[in-house]
């Protein structure tokens, strides 16, 4: 599959595949999110009997939604076919299937779904719309669509530093929805909104080296199609992590902040 837009979607699902074993091992904060998405699930006193997990990385969404609806028939899926193999390799449960699928592409049938979930994928969507309206065709009428996605103030240390001391322009760094963007374009698709908020969290690290570590580690690079070579001196680098470990630390550590969005929308 060939794909065109800001964003290289074959970039994205190579660089997932490629990380997809060490995967695990660094996404806390992302792990840390699911459990947060599934309380929020919890407090909607459902049911569900077939549930989508839109992005499912190695699975560990859909194996907290099999905790809580053992009954229930769970579909992962992900743009990246090595974080499916390693979900697959991964699974022990007859009622959970992975394959590999776009976001803004599902293969589902209409009303499909009694619960649409997705824990930290939309930030790599380049049509946020097409993907919220294609959660929208499959999800059941009257049932819920619950995702967490990362806002635009996310990694924004970073973000500054490299604006600083690399490249002042730096128009291909990824530039994420705002939350209130998101609820317009949730309203935009038919998706009446019950709950939409933003709050930042912070991940510590012990040096520059580890951040940039576990975020390689996990297979979150930048994806961007214009993305200039050569650009990046070891000098310029020398530079960029003075700079963020002189002004971005805690004690003895250097932190990082992501802005979280969750939104909970029902199908109207």
């Amino acid at each position: 599959m060939n794909f065109q837009g800001s964003f290289d979607k074959n970039k994205i699902a190579r660089s997932f595949s490629r990380y997809a074993r060490t995967y695990d091992r660094f996404a806390n904060l992302q792990k840390n999110l699911a459990g947060n998405l599934m309380e929020t699930v919890r407090s909607l006193k459902i049911s569900p009997k077939k549930i989508l997990d839109i992005g499912t990385g190695t699975g560990e969404m859909a194996f907290l939604l099999h905790n809580d609806f053992p009954n229930a028939k769970i579909w992962g899926c992900d743009i990246a076919p090595g974080m499916v193999k390693k979900s697959m390799e991964k699974n022990k449960f007859e009622g959970i299937t992975f394959e590999v699928c776009d976001a803004e592409f599902l293969p589902y049938k209409d009303k499909t779904f009694d619960l649409v979930v997705s824990n930290t994928v939309y930030q790599w969507v380049e049509e946020l719309a097409r993907a919220f309206s294609e959660a929208r065709r499959v999800l059941k009428d009257s049932c819920y669509f619950a995702f967490i996605t990362f806002g635009p103030d996310s990694l924004s240390e970073l973000k500054k530093s490299y604006r600083l001391k690399v490249d002042e322009k730096a128009e291909y760094l990824h530039e994420y929805k705002t939350v209130s963007e998101v609820g317009s374009l949730l309203e935009r698709c038919d998706l009446k909104v019950a709950s939409l908020s933003s709050r930042s969290v912070r991940t510590v690290y012990p040096d520059f080296r580890e951040m940039q570590k576990t975020i390689k580690s996990i297979g979150a690079l930048n994806a961007s199609v214009n993305l200039p070579k050569g650009l990046r001196s070891r000098k310029k680098i020398k530079e960029l992590i003075k700079y963020y470990e002189s002004n971005y630390r805690l004690e003895d550590h250097v932190y990082a902040t992501y802005e979280i969005i969750e939104a909970v929308c029902v199908k109207t």
